[in-house]
């Protein structure tokens, strides 16, 4: 302890740093001219008296989109080399977000604004599965281009907007453009932080325009850029904006959509249900927040085109959506793009499920709180772990069982590409002085499967964690990803925990596989797992104390099933880089435990290029920064606002890693 204090005050002597100002909304599509309002305008205007009925207004149209990868060699899934899984995230959002479907957008019949506001664009949008040639791609929807080998500058090495832009449409877009009569073309690199940019679009041109080019795409540039981070909602991702929406917003103006603001103070948006206002919505402003003398309800800033933080923006109105059903008909970088799909999204999508379950989003947890389900009466002495102390699934666990297991099916990552078991969520109880407690260590272990009919075979992989550690996490009423998210305990008794696996374990490529929590048989532990108390098929196993493995329901006695709440994760493809020794050794944090304020205390015998990512135990970015010219340094991070408990932290040169558990404790 000496030593670490006397390393981390030398360091806190002789080294100045720095930390990059985070990023704030930023979009940076040019404003379109007044021709080219007017021509779009009276486009709408025509596409409203075309239509006979509200039916014909909403055609469906579907966009085959490339996302170009740009890179400096990093591996697959390092950063700014992002996962297809990532990538998929970002289509998923898209396909909500214009469907008037996405996330929180439920939150809108808490404001006085009419719920017949919210709008179905009827856009889909599908990751494309084949090049202009017409050959197959070996990763859905993305070109992943290295600008070194490519003779590209660094995009990094830009520091104002305007080089920033000017490298983008004049060096990347034209020599990496795909007909955009037949894509969606998404560009996404790194920027540096001087740039401050999150996003920006090319407007729809149109016929009539000879000569308008300014902020209209173009054959060598028609499209959407996006920094990277902010693509999807797993992955490498950067708070506030981590949900997909920077995506959302820019392709709103793709289609045809201005600021909801109109670019000016209580300007136009050309949009007759969109309230006026004065000027851009930041972070989460808290309804009615009102300008322009727009109330009684306001701004509407969780509408798409404003600058409101991810989780706030959840919305397009009916009027947008006429503009983008105008910009789907009428223009012509945007009127073959259906035609298209038909014959360049024809296999189904890679999708990687983040947390599988055998529960539906109708289905309760059931209450542990009833009689003998967490805990041990004084009368049954025989239960080495004590009163309340014997709890595990139902009942106690006065018998010594040994683990209780829940199988997952193949058939729910069979679309993955390369799955590996990267993790498992359980869902632990605990209330007062009842459920999931004590010191000892308990295994999460992966067994492979063949149905939920047959017992666990072989041990595939194994984690260790304590019940000390398991149990400093912060309660919770309800989770988002396990069941009804619409419903909640009144007390905080959900006690979420991530078992991260050092090495990820290869999914089977067919049956599937068991997750199982190891249960203790010492005085005072115990691990209490909630389930579901209404399930149609049984997939929970447990092993007694002779090492023999029984299937619950016919345990239990057959008058009910067990689903059981433990989550694996799963992820695609190759996971990034690998773990690096090197990097382990030569980085430590410190204080661990910590308040929130930390430093990571870096002894590189040269200097680095370093991205510091810190994770919660869902696998969420909390804090994204990239680090310059690292070697013996001191990097200063505030975790303050985050709740308690377990975070990992990621240090990634773009060739290797390493992660450390940090414990927060408020």
């Amino acid at each position: 302890m000496k030593k670490q204090l006397f390393i981390l005050i030398f360091f806190a002597a002789i080294i100045s740093h720095a930390q990059n100002q985070p990023f704030k909304r930023t979009c940076g599509t040019e404003t379109p001219s007044n021709e080219w309002n007017e021509w779009f305008n009276n486009k709408v205007i025509e596409f409203k008296k075309n239509s006979a009925n509200q039916k014909d207004q909403n055609a469906n149209y579907t966009i085959p989109v490339i996302f170009h990868v740009i890179h400096g060699g990093q591996s697959v899934g390092a950063f700014p080399n992002i996962s297809q899984a990532q990538i998929n995230s970002q289509i998923t959002i898209l396909n909500n977000d214009f469907a008037g479907t996405g996330l929180n957008v439920g939150n809108f019949s808490s404001t006085g604004f009419s719920p017949s506001l919210i709008a179905n664009c009827n856009v889909n949008f599908c990751l494309a599965d084949k090049n202009p040639s017409g050959n197959n791609l070996a990763e859905k929807g993305i070109e992943r281009l290295n600008y070194i080998t490519n003779g590209w500058a660094d995009p990094n090495s830009f520091t104002t907007i305007t080089n920033f832009r000017n490298y983008i449409e004049n060096t990347i877009k034209p020599n990496t453009i795909w007909d955009p009569t037949r894509y969606l073309n998404i560009w996404i690199t790194d920027v540096n932080p001087a740039v401050g940019l999150l996003g920006y679009a090319t407007f729809p041109s149109g016929t009539g325009l000879n000569g308008l080019t300014s902020g209209l795409g173009t054959a060598t540039t028609d499209g959407v850029w996006c920094w990277t981070p902010t693509i999807g909602d797993v992955g490498t991702l950067y708070p506030p904006y981590d949900k997909g929406r920077t995506a959302t917003h820019e392709i709103g103006h793709w289609l045809g959509l201005r600021h909801i603001w109109g670019d000016a103070g209580c300007g136009n948006d050309f949009c007759a249900d969109t309230p006026t206002q004065q000027q851009e919505n930041t972070g989460c402003p808290t309804f009615p927040s009102g300008s322009c003398s727009n109330g009684p309800n306001g701004d509407m800033f969780m509408n798409f085109m404003d600058y409101s933080n991810d989780l706030c923006l959840y919305m397009f109105t009916n009027d947008q959506r006429s503009r983008i059903q105008t910009a789907m008909a009428s223009c012509p970088f945007r009127t073959q793009l259906t035609a298209s799909s038909a014959t360049l999204c024809t296999t189904p999508p890679v999708i990687c499920s983040y947390t599988l379950s055998n529960f539906s989003n109708t289905d309760t947890l059931a209450n542990p709180l009833g009689v003998r389900r967490a805990t041990a009466s004084p009368t049954e002495t025989f239960c080495t772990q004590g009163a309340g102390k014997a709890g595990y699934i139902s009942g106690t666990n006065c018998y010594g069982d040994l683990e209780k297991a829940e199988f997952i099916s193949a058939a729910k990552y069979s679309t993955a590409v390369n799955p590996l078991i990267t993790g498992v969520v359980v869902l632990f109880f605990q209330y007062a002085n009842t459920g999931t407690d004590g010191t000892a260590n308990i295994d999460l272990n992966i067994y492979s499967g063949t149905s939920a009919a047959s017992a666990p075979g072989t041990l595939l992989g194994t984690t260790t964690e304590n019940l000390a550690t398991i149990a400093a996490t912060t309660n919770t009423t309800a989770v988002t990803f396990c069941g009804n998210p619409n419903l909640a305990f009144g007390v905080p008794v959900i006690m979420p925990y991530k078992f991260t696996f050092a090495t990820p374990v290869a999914a089977p490529a067919s049956g599937g596989f068991f997750a199982s929590v190891s249960i203790p048989n010492t005085p005072n532990d115990t691990a209490v797992i909630f389930d579901k108390l209404t399930g149609t098929s049984n997939t929970a196993w447990e092993k007694w104390s002779d090492n023999s493995w029984h299937d619950m329901k016919i345990a239990w006695g057959g008058s009910r099933n067990f689903n059981l709440a433990i989550l694996p994760i799963i992820e695609c493809g190759v996971l990034g880089v690998k773990e690096s020794a090197i990097l382990n050794s030569n980085i430590n944090l410190f204080p661990n435990p910590s308040n929130g304020n930390f430093s990571v205390i870096t002894t590189f015998a040269n200097s680095q290029t370093i991205d510091v990512i810190v994770y919660d135990i869902f696998g969420q970015t909390v804090y994204l920064n990239k680090h310059r010219n690292i070697k013996q340094s001191i990097i200063d991070i505030n975790l303050s606002e985050q709740a308690a408990g377990i975070y990992f932290v990621e240090i990634n040169n773009g060739k290797e890693k390493t992660v450390k558990k940090l414990v927060l404790s408020k």
